[in-house]
């Protein structure tokens, strides 16, 4: 029986051998293929503009199509299915974009027409959910920004105009036919839908021979009547939808042709009146983005679209009738995030995206963000958060919005609750972290209104706030802060101050500031990085900062250890968590190249076990393995066979089950890992050795590798 992980060992006479393992890394450096970040729930499409969309009522789905994506265009086709967006192809119709597309629910098929890629189109594609099909090249003359729209009770997609004509066109799934030349004038970038208790298409606005539409019309199949008076007003490169348990025609935002200043406004048309409707909340000012209606969730959907400065949108809106809802996580930069370990998930606040600043507040369950709340503190970005584990809390301070803020705000899973005390003065790029052995927030740093930076430190026990220190690191902004609760302080690291972007590592006991380290990771251009404390490898850990850099770092309390070379793509301005619950780094956004993508990486990885002997001759065994804890003690165990013992309480692991049987189990030898996890032993392997098994197990995380036999 194995009473103890410090019992007798075999008598082979193996010495450790330093930087003996050397193993090939998937990222060309040693441990790369142990542990690696990975993009993790389901990115929505990137931003984009011009696109098409439209809501398949068979599947439950809405399908979009293409658009502009900086610097080309996309020849992607995307599926949201309430929850999350889906890539379902990149064939078929091609890169495009100003194309328009309308679902044939009794074929139960998405119809795609024209557009502009390599030139104006005149193809008529059709998506069923798996493939696309090209049914025809004939027909309307190539065209874009024109619309369509699906007449449920005749069985036809109705498509009008676009690239300045006036001609009505319906498809029956064999062939086009021209239905009208007249009707309303020749025009592009107006917009249509389908309204099935009336059974007439629904047109408003576009661009038409150097001006403005703002009248309304409807198709019955037979002519186009105009309908007088009221509406929005002149617009273009807006959307529409049909809202079939309402039975009101949705139109949202659009561009009226004023400078730099897209419309935000919704309106509903109900065949007799076109009313403006204020909701709570709105997807804000916007042109060329694309909506369809949902009928098995009762929600227009609206994804992307650009402002009046041509920035691009990437988020996706639904509206119920009432209120406008931000149903996928905004892509977004400089925001602040926590983990909630009462109730298990990261919690992401505010932050600078294309609408402008944020106040948006949303929680990752290890799968998917969902919205939390989108009241509370006022939008601003360069926020402080951390979760207060004794009062089960997350508190925020400060940030830049309107102007520079110095108000503290604490979230209970439910409600932002404002809390007016005094406290430290109005900053931006400040850190916070919880101190959960002595109960208290630590803030330290940032800027002020005027630029100043800071180098203060002040604590927060959960009733007042104190002035801890005014003296430690140089004033600073940017920098990254992490709580090491194993050895009971904050770690500080980098940030911008007077001279520059530091490399400098301090900490905080709760008295004073000692500097630990003056160099660590490269210089960041920016210094605005992220880092947190990894409880199972008991290590600060360090991503971004940068245009440039994708390398990770670890902070053990000695030395930085660079232990990724490869990641997410080159960010700054992003946030990090520990998700202690499931053991993984969450990251979020950022700018540069990252904005919407989410990311972890794990803490615990299996390791990787090999024995190389002269059996079935007594001679030379080594034995190496990899992806272990880096810098920590791993064991390695020595039995007649393999079974499933458990280790006992009170040692080193207690609970873990092994693959190795308690006949003749001991412990072989123990070493530390080198800084990328790796280890080697060699010595005289003496007879009866042979024949036997072996197994790793990484006493910091009790992972354990795979059974290794001795032969």
């Amino acid at each position: 029986m194995l009473s103890t992980l410090s019992l007798q060992r075999v008598s082979l006479a193996f010495t450790a051998v330093a930087a003996l393992a050397q193993a090939t890394a998937a990222y060309g450096q040693p441990g790369g293929d142990c542990r690696e970040w990975s993009q993790v729930g389901y990115p929505p499409p990137v931003a984009r503009a011009r696109h098409a969309m439209a809501y398949d009522s068979v599947r439950g789905v809405t399908v979009l199509h293409g658009g502009e994506v900086w610097p080309s265009s996309s020849n992607e086709t995307w599926e949201w299915n309430g929850t999350d967006w889906l890539l379902v192809s990149t064939s078929g119709p091609g890169r495009r974009t100003e194309h328009a597309m309308a679902f044939d629910s009794r074929r139960g098929v998405t119809v795609l027409f024209g557009g502009y890629g390599n030139g104006t189109r005149g193809d008529t594609w059709e998506w069923d959910g798996v493939t696309w099909t090209l049914m025809a090249q004939s027909g309307p003359g190539p065209r874009s920004g024109h619309a369509m729209a699906y007449d449920t009770e005749r069985g036809v997609t109705v498509l009008f105009g676009g690239s300045a004509l006036g001609d009505t066109w319906e498809w029956d799934g064999s062939e086009w036919r021209h239905a009208s030349s007249s009707g309303p004038s020749a025009r592009r970038w107006h917009a249509m839908a389908f309204d099935c208790r009336r059974g007439v298409t629904v047109l408003y606005g576009g661009w038409q021979s150097g001006a403005l539409g703002d009248g309304t019309w409807e198709w019955d199949g037979q002519s186009w009547r105009q309908i007088l008076g009221g509406g929005p007003g002149p617009r273009y490169v807006h959307a529409m939808a049909y809202d079939t348990s309402r039975g009101v025609t949705i139109l949202s935002a659009g561009d009226d042709g004023s400078p730099w200043e897209p419309h935000s406004d919704t309106w509903e048309w109900d065949g007799q009146t076109w009313t403006r409707r204020v909701g709570f909340g709105d997807p804000g000012a916007r042109r060329w983005h694309a909506a369809a209606y949902d009928e098995n969730r009762r929600v227009t959907v609206l994804f992307g679209g650009e402002d009046g400065f041509s920035t691009p949108f990437g988020d996706t809106w639904e509206w119920d009738g009432v209120a406008w809802r931000s149903v996928a996580i905004p892509p977004r930069s400089e925001h602040c995030m926590a983990f909630d370990a009462a109730r298990g998930v990261t919690i992401a606040f505010g932050g600078y995206s294309f609408v402008g600043d944020l106040n948006d507040t949303w929680t990752w369950d290890g799968e998917r963000w969902a919205i939390a709340a989108t009241t509370g503190p006022s939008r601003r970005r360069y926020a402080a958060m951390a979760f207060d584990e004794i009062r089960n809390v997350a508190i925020l301070f400060g940030g830049f919005g309107s102007g520079f803020n110095g108000d503290m705000w604490q979230w209970n899973g439910q409600e932002w609750q404002s809390i007016s005390v005094p406290g430290p003065q109005s900053r931006s790029r400040h850190a916070m972290v919880y101190d959960a052995a002595r109960g208290v927030m630590v803030l330290f740093g940032g800027a002020d209104s005027g630029s100043t930076r800071l180098g203060d430190t002040w604590e927060w026990n959960g009733i007042e706030w104190r002035l801890a220190s005014e003296v430690g690191p140089t004033p600073r902004l940017g920098h990254a802060m992490a709580y090491d609760s194993s050895r009971g302080v904050t770690v500080l690291y980098g940030g911008n101050d007077a001279d520059g972007n530091q490399t400098d590592t301090w900490e905080w006991d709760g008295a004073n500031w000692s500097l630990r380290a003056e160099s660590g990771p490269e210089p960041t251009r920016f210094g605005i990085l992220a880092m947190v404390y990894d409880s199972i490898r008991r290590a600060s850990v360090l991503y971004g900062g940068s245009r440039e850099l994708i390398n990770t770092w670890e902070w053990n309390g000695s030395v930085w250890t660079e232990v990724l070379q490869d990641g997410p793509p080159p960010r700054f301005a992003h946030a990090m968590a520990y998700d202690s619950l499931r053991g993984e780094v969450v990251l979020f956004g950022g700018a540069e190249e990252g904005w919407e993508d989410t990311w972890t990486l794990p803490s615990i990885t299996t390791p990787r076990l090999t024995a190389s002997t002269s059996c079935p001759q007594p001679g030379l065994a080594v034995i190496e393995w990899s992806c272990a804890t880096p810098n920590r003690f791993v064991g390695l165990l020595f039995a007649g066979s393999t079974g499933n013992f458990v280790i006992p309480p009170g040692q080193p692991c207690a609970g873990t089950q092994l693959g190795l049987g308690s006949a003749g189990l001991r412990v072989l030898a123990t070493a530390r890992s080198d800084a990328q996890g790796h280890g080697a032993i060699s010595g005289q392997a003496p007879a009866g050795a042979c024949g036997r098994y072996l197994q790793l197990i990484d006493v910091t995380t009790c992972q354990t590798s795979e059974v290794v036999p001795f032969e």
